[in-house]
């Protein structure tokens, strides 16, 4: 191939590629339906997020312990528990270990099964990092401070991290 081959084969690619793109964008192909924000956030409920406004994020942030250890009161009669971040209360049941678990950016499911296996929330970080991978709850883990208890079974816990 010489330069005036390649000059033309080149011209003729970018002709090629102008054309689509003109077509595509000048008759509105690429213009699907507009999304409002409140089509954009049943469709996320729908599939299964959890969905709230900046303010409410911060509030939640801000008070998460507090919120989550009441909400464990009233579920499982566990009264002992007041700001048991990270310590372990007697209670007629045995010894319950509540952590407060801080999910950071791209933290992977192996860094929280082993903080939850050295937390003592776990007894066995690889069995839980599998559940995990099995039923798809690794791709959805969510960004934010959760409070796990020892007593929570792998579905409770997988579903805490994922909302």
């Amino acid at each position: 191939m010489n330069k005036a081959t390649l000059q033309g084969l080149s011209a003729g690619i970018i002709f090629s590629t102008a054309i689509f793109a003109g077509f595509y964008y000048g008759t509105g192909a690429n213009a699907g339906p507009a999304l409002t924000t409140e089509k954009a956030k049943k469709l996320l409920e729908e599939k299964g997020f959890v969905v709230s406004l900046p303010k409410d994020e911060d509030e939640l942030a801000g008070n998460p312990s507090k919120n989550a250890d009441k909400e464990i009161q009233k579920n499982q009669d566990l009264s002992p528990i007041q700001e048991a971040k990270g310590k372990e209360v007697s209670t007629k049941k045995g010894y319950i270990v509540s952590y407060t678990l801080k999910v950071k950016l791209n933290m992977t499911t192996t860094e929280i099964t082993q903080i939850l296996a050295k937390e003592k929330i776990i007894d066995d970080a690889a069995g839980f990092e599998a559940y995990m991978n099995e039923h798809d709850f690794s791709k959805n883990v969510q960004i934010g401070d959760f409070v796990v208890t020892n007593n929570m079974t792998y579905r409770q816990l997988a579903n805490t991290l994922t909302h």
